[in-house]
């Protein structure tokens, strides 16, 4: 018996690999990305010159990605690994509170970079319902917060971090492909905010939809 599940082990591999029918392919799309925050930094006792930031998400911002897949299927289940560039951007409100005064500034945070998804599929015709991880490398930023002339305030940013994606797609005629995704977080983008010589709490997480096109090889 131990000798025949050790002869399974190989063999199931080996036919699933010779029954599946891998495609490779590029693609590009459009993203929706809305960023959520900490609304309360409390800035009292540090040396930023007011009490309090407020944070908040304002509106969406329309960003771009692009870049290669693959898909490998066997029956109706596909998994669909992806290499793209992503320039995303979101606006944000911040109020600094000093005393009874307060001062609002809509501003622009924009992000590059390396998103990864795995995408774990089911084929109906030619609807597909996927989910799956992704993760996201970050090249660089242009931060909302750095907008004060005489104090130092900087987000500090995670390198790396990683999210999930669900969504649905359609195949055309075997060598188009159509993705919409809705992307949410598993953690955090930053997870601090350095005014002056001291860093504060700060929770920042970007979610977005994502729409592409792509063309099979």
């Amino acid at each position: 018996m131990k000798r025949l599940i050790i002869l399974l082990a190989f063999i199931l591999p080996l036919s699933f690999a010779s029954n599946a029918q891998i495609k490779f392919g590029v693609k590009g799309g459009l993203t929706s990305t809305s960023i959520k925050t900490d609304d309360l930094i409390d800035a009292a006792g540090s040396d930023a010159g007011f009490d309090q930031l407020v944070i908040k998400g304002k509106n969406s911002k329309v960003g771009f990605q692009a870049g290669i897949f693959s898909r490998i299927t066997i029956a109706k289940i596909y998994i669909q690994p992806e290499l793209l560039f992503t320039s995303t951007s979101g606006e944000v409100e911040v109020t600094t509170i000093t005393g009874d005064n307060s001062v609002s500034e809509i501003r622009e945070q924009k992000f590059r970079q390396i998103d990864f998804p795995i995408m774990l599929g089911y084929k109906a015709g030619p609807l597909r319902l996927q989910a799956g991880p992704v993760g996201t490398i970050m090249l660089s930023t242009d931060p909302a917060l750095d907008m004060f002339d005489d104090v130092n305030v900087k987000e500090e940013f995670n390198g790396a971090t990683w999210g999930y994606q669900v969504g649905i797609g359609f195949d055309i005629l075997k060598k188009v492909t159509i993705d919409i995704k809705y992307e949410g977080n598993l953690s955090k983008l930053a997870d601090g905010v350095k005014i002056g010589d001291d860093t504060l709490d700060f929770d920042s997480r970007n979610s977005q939809f994502v729409a592409s096109l792509g063309f099979f090889f």
